[in-house]
């Protein structure tokens, strides 16, 4: 081989090779997961950053993208990247068939929130039979939701979990079904609140966070195995976590 040439292809394989640009689609716009979407804060934010110091072969970018047009995208098969911090039920892949699913990232939960002078011990969607009860719009609740249908419960929607807790500071709502770090989150920097609300001990949902991968995007998937199979037990990913609380 020329000297020219082989100096040519000693350039080319010492050239670093672009990792590829891989979207964390998150429609979750609510604290912690997304603080700040302009400046990137946020525990969605922080996971990406988590992953791309872990695998080289991509580059992980998490972006705000409403649930509406997430769906429709994923549906018509045309969404650019990955759905972040969902699970199977939500989009109707109980057999986990339709889709690829990483492991869990983060456990989590939606607690029934009322104030402390009008305090609901909740047991189930029939203890807010009667009620007004908070909920963000566009999102279901099971059991409550077919109440409200047939008129038992009243549903009084707002844009976000926040908006919700400033209604029943207020006494204008009687609960709120909230995640809970969002409100841990709220309660830490809203001091206002302190002692005005009353969590029931029994939530009304327990569930888990996965990843949504496109099959298109089943190359990633192996790498997003090895890093969140152990996440969860990482003292690095858990204070970046209790950043929030």
């Amino acid at each position: 081989m020329k000297p020219a040439l082989l100096g040519l292809v000693i350039a080319l394989l010492a050239w670093p090779v672009q990792a590829m640009e891989v979207l964390l689609n998150a429609y979750h716009l609510k604290p912690p997961y997304i603080v700040d979407a302009d400046r990137g804060v946020g525990l969605y934010y922080d996971l990406a950053r988590y992953l791309n110091e872990r695998i080289s072969a991509h580059q992980f970018k998490t972006v705000y993208l409403p649930r509406r047009r997430l769906e429709s995208d994923l549906e018509l098969g045309r969404l650019k990247g990955l759905v972040l911090g969902v699970h199977p039920i939500w989009f109707k892949d109980e057999t986990r068939t339709r889709y690829f699913w990483s492991p869990a990232f983060m456990q989590d939960e939606d607690v029934v929130v009322s104030r402390t002078d009008k305090t609901i011990n909740y047991d189930g969607p029939d203890s807010l039979v009667g009620k007004r009860v908070g909920l963000p719009t566009g999102y279901y609740y099971y059991g409550v939701d077919e109440l409200v249908r047939s008129g038992r419960i009243i549903r009084e929607d707002a844009f976000s979990e926040g908006a919700n807790l400033g209604k029943l500071a207020l006494g204008r709502i009687d609960a709120a079904i909230v995640s809970r770090p969002t409100l841990e989150y709220y309660l830490r920097h809203q001091p206002e609140w302190t002692g005005r609300f009353f969590v029931a001990s029994k939530p009304h949902d327990r569930f888990e966070r996965y990843i949504l991968v496109p099959k298109e995007y089943a190359e990633v998937l192996p790498d997003l195995t090895a890093v969140l199979s152990t996440m969860e037990r990482d003292p690095v990913w858990r204070a970046q976590q209790d950043v929030y609380r």
